[in-house]
């Protein structure tokens, strides 16, 4: 849509209000409301007058805080009911952060979705036309989650803490005979332990006829207690992102409404998997896949694929930053638990960090690599960013990834993976945080210094606080010591 359009289209459908969407640094969404009335063609020439930045976390201080919403019409839909019970009709779109004018120039350095744009202008220097995505969003649906004695004690430890889950599919939980799914037994069941099975097509039904969001499958996860999996149709990288904002929000807004809670943390269960964003990825050049080359034997991958691997496992310690930014994020990346752990990539080998998905040859259009280290808490904007810059620092460089490995690398010995040339993760948000300290080389150009040190002082004050927190298995194992 132009804005022209989206103005008709207020008009002919009677929309009340609009929500204007944007995320902070760490893909938070935020939103801000107008009655429709109050929007004409000004607010999408000039921009919306109604953001202080001082108040939205790693973005300005009070002294210059003011900010312009540049909204987007492109991304103007239509609201299920969910988000407003009355007998409103509400719009939301999607909007670009401005510092106080609107040239093109002055465009916020910390706007997450204006880094994608930037980061997706590189690929002309690679002869590249676009990007396709296509995430596998994960994530738990709980009947409640129960904070003991307080939410502030949860933080602060002092008058005790500690956290129960309900939930109907939980072996812990009384009388659930029928519905009970034990640890690591929730992939595929069917109904009636599959209690979630309405509440994801009700979801996966809103995000296509409301957003347009296509669904390419929705099914119960490994885990027990509602772990939930959505994989979308494969879209350009700026669209995509917005997809999945627009996911996560709806499936927490759904679940409210269903006296359910929806989390996106990475490890809420001791002992069971977690969740993941596997995040696919392919390259082209107009109607052609770069990554495509139906003469290699191997993998029908190209070269200047197997560059683009090559440069993603090179910064994959430093990536963890980004596509695993919560000190949970690193309960989930060990080993046991189906979670890569071990920087390699493989064909069909959902033990490696990357994968190619080899479900059948010679088919261009579906050539591809599975990034598989992400979690869905990470900020997908700048995930999708430096995915990105990483496989076109491969690209540039001529980073050759090696062959792949076919075996399970799980049970690889520490001398095999020594002669494979297989590296490590961090096992730490810190350790994380620190190889991004030492590898930002290939982000500065399009994320900025300041973007990074900005997000990195956030984030190690975020990793001290947590580890200065004693946990409930610390005490039960010290307190007597």
């Amino acid at each position: 849509m132009n804005s022209d359009q989206v103005l008709q289209t207020i008009q002919n459908e009677n929309i009340s209000f609009i929500d204007f969407w944007f995320v902070d640094i760490f893909g938070e969404l935020h939103n801000v409301g107008m009655p429709s009335y109050a929007i004409d063609e000004n607010s999408f020439v000039n921009g919306l007058e109604k953001l202080d930045a001082s108040s939205i976390v790693g973005f300005k201080s009070v002294n210059n805080s003011d900010m312009i919403l540049m909204p987007d019409p492109n991304t103007f839909k239509i609201l299920p009911n969910d988000y407003d019970p009355g007998n409103r009709k509400n719009a939301r779109i999607f909007c670009d952060l401005y510092d106080g004018s609107t040239n093109k120039e002055s465009r916020y350095t910390r706007d997450s979705r204006g880094i994608a744009f930037k980061a997706s202008e590189k690929l002309k220097e690679f002869g590249l036309t676009h990007t396709n995505w296509g995430p596998e969003i994960e994530f738990f649906v709980f009947d409640a989650i129960n904070v003991y004695p307080s939410p502030y004690a949860a933080t602060h430890s002092g008058g005790g803490s500690g956290y129960s889950i309900e939930s109907k599919e939980s072996p812990w939980a009384k009388g659930n005979v029928s519905t009970a799914i034990d640890i690591k037994e929730g992939y595929y069941p069917s109904q009636p332990k599959d209690t979630l099975n309405g509440f994801r097509k009700d979801v996966c039904e809103d995000l296509y006829n409301y957003f347009g969001i296509k669904i390419e499958a929705e099914h119960h996860e490994v885990a027990t207690s509602g772990q939930c999996e959505i994989n979308l149709v494969y879209d350009e990288m700026i669209t995509m992102a917005d997809n999945v904002i627009a996911v996560k929000n709806l499936v927490k807004v759904k679940a409210k409404r269903k006296n359910k809670v929806a989390t996106f943390m990475p490890k809420p269960i001791f002992g069971d998997n977690a969740s993941a964003m596997h995040t696919h990825q392919s390259l082209w050049n107009e109607n052609r896949n770069v990554m495509y080359d139906k003469d290699d034997d191997v993998a029908q991958m190209s070269q200047t694929g197997r560059y683009y691997v090559g440069g993603i496992l090179s910064h994959a310690s430093a990536l963890c930053a980004i596509s695993n930014p919560t000190t949970n994020s690193y309960k989930r990346l060990v080993p046991g638990f189906e979670a890569p752990v071990n920087v390699c990539w493989g064909l069909a080998n959902r033990s490696t960090a990357i994968r190619v998905p080899m479900y059948n040859r010679n088919q261009e259009k579906s050539k591809r690599i599975e990034y598989r280290v992400p979690d869905p808490t990470a900020n997908i904007y700048l995930l999708e960013a430096a995915l990105l810059l990483a496989g076109l620092d491969g690209i540039k460089n001529k980073i050759d990834p090696g062959d792949p490995v076919e075996e399970n690398v799980y049970k690889l010995s520490t001398e095999k993976k020594r002669e494979y040339n297989i590296g490590t993760l961090p096992v730490s948000l810190k350790g994380a945080l620190d190889s991004l300290s030492s590898d930002s080389n290939f982000l500065i150009d399009i994320f900025t210094k300041d973007f990074l040190a900005a997000y990195s002082d956030l984030k190690y004050k975020e990793y001290t606080a947590f580890a200065q927190t004693p946990t409930a298995w610390e005490v039960s194992m010290y307190a007597d010591a």
